[in-house]
């Protein structure tokens, strides 16, 4: 091994180039990430925005060329015809109400049902993951008639509970299958020295591996919300009155054949995401906490 100056050196100057060239590639690599971050949240939010911005200008501006982004003259009188509607309150209230009520079974049941597949062996258990992800791959369409004729002899067409029941047929399943990757990730050992200490199962699943999987519930629960809240046709089909419908399909009654409502469409539009908006900003850590986690198998 060289100890002269001259080999130190060299070694020196060999250290300080890897050490910039690294330095320069995690920059590189960090700039590309930045551009392409950018670049998605315009992609994403640019619609939205335009479609916020859009329900604030008179009818006049919405069809101006070349199209304005910021309105010139701001107004609210899309927002007031809108809710002149009193059926606008019970399309809000309706979705609020559906939504919230399939959040909580969704994250329930997938729950209970995720951590039964993945913590305990019975027959027939691979069937059965099988079974909900052939379920979550079915396209809702597929459902329609299916699902209404079903409910039409149940007696349940035209009510919350048939459309609560179409909603779970789309968002079970999802999440189940989503629960199952956040309990693989946790180690068997844990469980075993919990029963070894004493503890049932029951304990063992409240103490242990649920507070340990918290953040994937509330990431399912807020995807169960979002797929309950936007979906359309489900929800068209399994309500016949008025005051029954969603707000997605409250907007329909805006779109004919012969004219559409651009104006009172971006109102409405604005008030279906707000709500959405809001819950991420509530709980916006637990999710990125239970998406990454349930990305890698520990």
């Amino acid at each position: 091994m060289c100890s002269s100056p001259v080999c130190l050196r060299t070694e020196e100057r060999t250290g300080d180039e890897m050490y910039k060239s690294v330095k320069k590639t995690k920059l590189l690599t960090a700039v590309i990430v930045a551009v392409i971050v950018i670049f998605l949240v315009i992609l994403v939010g640019f619609p939205l925005a335009w479609m916020a911005l859009s329900s604030f200008k008179p009818g006049v501006e919405l069809f101006t060329i070349p199209p304005k982004i910021m309105p010139e003259n701001w107004t609210l009188e899309w927002y007031i015809q809108a809710f002149r509607n009193e059926n606008v309150i019970h399309y809000f209230l309706n979705s609020l109400y559906i939504a919230t009520v399939v959040m909580v079974i969704d994250m329930i049941v997938g729950t209970l049902t995720a951590y039964s597949l993945t913590r305990f062996k019975f027959a027939g258990r691979k069937i059965i993951l099988v079974s909900v992800l052939a379920a979550y791959c079915v396209p809702p369409i597929m459902l329609m008639l299916p699902m209404y004729r079903i409910m039409n002899t149940l007696g349940f067409s035209g009510s919350h509970l048939g459309v609560i029941i179409g909603h779970l047929t789309v968002t079970l399943p999802f999440s189940v299958w989503l629960m199952v990757s956040f309990f693989k990730k946790l180690p068997h050992e844990i469980d075993e020295a919990a029963l070894m200490d004493g503890a049932n199962e029951w304990q063992v699943f409240a103490r242990i591996d649920f507070p340990l999987c918290v953040s994937g519930v509330l990431s399912t629960g807020i995807m169960a919300f979002i797929m309950s809240w936007n979906e359309f046709l489900l929800s068209s089909v399994l309500t016949n009155k008025e005051s029954m419908k969603t707000l997605t399909v409250g907007l329909a009654n805006y779109i004919s054949s012969t004219h559409i409502d651009w104006g009172i469409i971006m109102a409405l539009g604005t008030i279906t995401t707000i709500p959405v908006v809001i819950l991420f900003a509530l709980v916006q850590k637990y999710f990125v906490e239970g998406m990454t986690a349930g990305a890698v198998k520990g």
